[in-house]
C-alpha cells in the first residue's frame, strides 16, 4: 500500500466537520485534528495557537468555516481542500475498497447526489438560514430576520421529510445500497442537530435506524469521543 500524505483537519466539536472525522476513521485513515475557537472579531482560529484566524483564512479555507482540511505531501508541498462533500469524496477515493463512494456507478452517482443535497439544501440554505441568517440578511431588520429563520427550519423539514420518503420507499438498509456510504456517514450529524433543537427526529422513523446502527459504530464512538460529546443512544 502507498504511503498516505499527512492529513490534517481542523474542525468544531458537533459542527459539520464531524462528517469528516467520522469518514476518517470508517476509512481507518490516519490524521492529525486541530480544534478551532473564535477569536475576538468572532472569526476562526486554531485552538492550540498554531493558526491565527488570517492564516487559517490564508491557509486553509478561504471562508473561515469549518471542515478545513491540509494535505502534506513528501516533499513538503500541501494542498488544502473546501467544502464537506470534496473532502469526503477525496477521502472515499484513497481506500475505494471500502465502497464508501458506492461500489457501483449508479451507486456513486446517488451518493454523490445525497452529500451534495445535504451540503446544499439541508446544511445551506436549511440550518445556515436558521442558524446564522445574518448570512442572507441584515440582521438589524428583526422582521427580515426572523423570516430568513422560518424559511430555513421549513427547508429543514422539508430535507428531512423527503430523506424519510425516499428511505420508506427504498426499503434498503443504508440510505444507498447494502453497506455503509458517504450518504449515511454526513446524515448522522444532520440528525443530530435536529434532536439538539426539538424536531421531533423519532418521527423519521428509517432515518432513526440508520443513526442508531451508526452509533453503534466504532467510527461514530471513536468520534463522540474525541470531540468529548456524550453518546446519543443510552
Amino acid at each position: 500500500m502507498a504511503t498516505l500524505p499527512d492529513f490534517t483537519f481542523y474542525y468544531s466539536p458537533g459542527a459539520c466537520s464531524q462528517a469528516v472525522r467520522l469518514a476518517l476513521h470508517e476509512l481507518s485513515i490516519p490524521f492529525k485534528s486541530v480544534n478551532t475557537r473564535r477569536d475576538a472579531n468572532h472569526k476562526i482560529e486554531a485552538a492550540d495557537g498554531s493558526l491565527t484566524a488570517e492564516e487559517y483564512r490564508d491557509q486553509v479555507h478561504h471562508k473561515n468555516y469549518v471542515p478545513g482540511f491540509v494535505i502534506t505531501f513528501p516533499d513538503g508541498h500541501k494542498e488544502s481542500i473546501t467544502e464537506t462533500p470534496a473532502i469526503l469524496s477525496y477521502l472515499a477515493s484513497i481506500r475505494p475498497e471500502k465502497g464508501l463512494a458506492g461500489k457501483t456507478e449508479l451507486e456513486k452517482a446517488k451518493v454523490l447526489s445525497w452529500i451534495v443535497y445535504f451540503a446544499g439544501e439541508l446544511h445551506g440554505i436549511g440550518w445556515g438560514a436558521f442558524i446564522a441568517p445574518k448570512r442572507f440578511v441584515d440582521v438589524s431588520d428583526k422582521r427580515l430576520e426572523e423570516g430568513v429563520k422560518e424559511g430555513g427550519l421549513r427547508n429543514i423539514k422539508a430535507a428531512y421529510e423527503h430523506l424519510e420518503k425516499q428511505l420508506q420507499k427504498s426499503g434498503g438498509e443504508w440510505i444507498v445500497g447494502d453497506s455503509v456510504t458517504l450518504a449515511d456517514v454526513y446524515s448522522y450529524v444532520l440528525y443530530w442537530w435536529g434532536v439538539k433543537h426539538d424536531l421531533g427526529m423519532e418521527k423519521y422513523e428509517r432515518y432513526t435506524e440508520i443513526v442508531k446502527k451508526l452509533d453503534a459504530r466504532e467510527s461514530a464512538k471513536k468520534t463522540l469521543q474525541e470531540e468529548e460529546l456524550p453518546a446519543h443512544f443510552q
